[in-house]
């Protein structure tokens, strides 16, 4: 034997090994390929906000948003009618049964009766199971979700005390956006709602309101308007939270642009409800969202109703 060279059999055990070293390395999967496929296999499942409305025997259910996290995407558009009737076979599916909310909290459940198109947009037909009075522009929520609305039903017609401070309020915004005292009186409720919007146990007072002139000059006001802190008190009890007032002109035809209060759900989990809105249109309707960010409210979101 020569120095320096291996015998057969060590030879032999060295190249198994090798071999062997080998297949593993091959059978290795490349770093964070797993986690990789694992996250795309997995995706969470979607929560479906739906909105109600209607009348008793006669309610309906249209698809507000989906919500992802602190986001909001449109289920579909009016052009997508492929999209909408996916949609409407998967979530509109006679039998389909989802949680009813009202006041940012449970109250009980809708079940799907069927589904229509409308003009550009798909909508069901609908039961209720609920505590709530709903009819006219006492409105609701629905979700699939089996964790929002958790916290307790906080929604009511307000007294009379809570009326009158809204009252002043109302006049005095209407003032201050050029509204001649003569017509202040003019002012109708469209509809008033107290509600807790982040639990603390105060009712805020979310409001729709117009007046129409004889020359069809119309003046909207949608109103936030949380309680006042002892310390500002001047007169009543609430400030202008969120003001949305709007001046035109109403079309011959009389479609209003005017936005009504639908409900308040926590939809990200801060602590605060979001509120969604329906908003008119030129034979059209559409749903808005509105959430407080660093203090302030803001929309920050528009969808589709239907337009004809």
């Amino acid at each position: 034997m020569k120095t320096g060279c291996l015998p057969i059999a060590r030879q032999t055990t060295l190249i198994l090994l090798l071999i062997l070293f080998g297949l593993m390395a091959s059978l290795r999967p490349p770093r964070n390929s797993a986690t990789s496929n694992v996250n795309s296999q997995a995706p969470a499942s979607t929560v479906v906000l739906f909105a109600i409305s209607g009348e008793a025997d006669n309610y309906q259910m249209d698809a507000v948003t989906i919500i992802s996290g602190k986001q909001f995407t449109a289920p579909f558009t009016d052009e997508q009618k492929e999209k909408q009737k996916t949609f409407a076979e998967r979530y509109f599916a006679a039998g389909r049964k989802y949680r009813l909310m009202f006041g940012g909290g449970d109250a009980g459940n809708a079940s799907v009766k069927k589904w229509s198109e409308g003009c550009n947009s798909v909508h069901a037909d609908i039961t209720t199971t609920t505590t709530a009075r709903l009819g006219g522009q006492v409105k609701a929520l629905a979700t699939n979700s089996d964790s929002l609305g958790k916290r307790p039903s906080t929604r009511r017609a307000p007294n009379y005390t809570e009326r009158a401070d809204i009252e002043y309020l109302v006049r005095d915004i209407y003032t201050r956006n050029g509204t001649p005292k003569s017509l202040l009186d003019s002012i109708k409720v469209t509809n008033l709602t107290a509600t807790d919007l982040d639990g603390d146990g105060n009712y805020e007072m979310i409001g729709s309101f117009t007046l129409e002139t004889k020359t069809k000059l119309r003046r909207d006001l949608f109103l936030i308007a949380r309680p006042t802190p002892p310390a500002q008190l001047i007169h009543g009890n609430f400030i202008a939270d969120f003001v949305k007032f709007q001046t035109y002109k109403l079309p011959p035809e009389g479609f209003a642009s005017s936005i009504d209060y639908v409900d308040q759900l926590d939809t990200d989990g801060d602590g605060i409800g979001e509120i969604v809105a329906v908003q008119g249109g030129f034979d059209a309707y559409g749903y808005l969202i509105f959430k407080k960010v660093a203090s302030r409210w803001r929309q920050v979101y528009q969808g589709i109703g239907d337009a004809c």
